[in-house]
């Protein structure tokens, strides 16, 4: 993704000089997930919950087969979770809660503040709505390791609470 050793990062974890794993919790990362996110093909987890990130989820994050945790709740991501996600053979843990409704701040470096209550942390886009569509349909039969998944406060519908701890 740059001309800098990525395993030189606070909280980037690499094994044998490949990064494997991103724990960039609560950090004030504003702005979109970037698809080239799926050229850190030996991801094992990936967690950047709580900070401002909108957007949707990038497709090309189903291209992460080693993917087994994926933790993004508490931003302010919003449209449907994307196909691709549902290959995820290995994925064990979803968290996806929390994508609408928050009133927590992130500030930029030149001190503005981005409120996430607002769709792309901007008030004159209206509120944001979080993730929508059906989430637990067919396409979750696909994740055969998932433990747990959490994806409340979405707009989803097809929630089960039968089989995964739903919160």
């Amino acid at each position: 993704l740059s001309s800098v050793d990525e395993c030189s990062w606070y909280n980037v974890t690499c094994t044998s000089g490949v990064v494997t794993g991103l724990w960039l919790d609560e950090y004030s990362l504003i702005g979109t997930i970037p698809p080239e996110i799926s050229r850190l093909v030996q991801l094992d987890f990936i967690s950047f919950r709580r900070n401002c990130l909108y957007g949707t989820i990038p497709s090309e994050m189903g291209q992460l087969s080693t993917l087994t945790y994926l933790r993004l709740q508490e931003n302010a991501l919003s449209g449907t979770v994307p196909d691709s996600i549902f290959g995820l053979s290995a994925l064990e843990i979803l968290y996806l809660q929390y994508q609408y409704n928050n009133d927590w701040t992130c500030t930029r470096s030149s001190g503005e503040t981005v409120n996430v209550y607002f769709s792309e942390g901007d008030a004159t886009n209206g509120m944001n709505l979080g993730l929508i569509g059906k989430i637990l349909d067919d396409n979750l039969a696909n994740l055969t390791s998932l433990r747990d998944i959490r994806v409340g406060y979405n707009q989803f519908s097809g929630v089960s609470e039968d089989r995964f701890h739903v919160s």
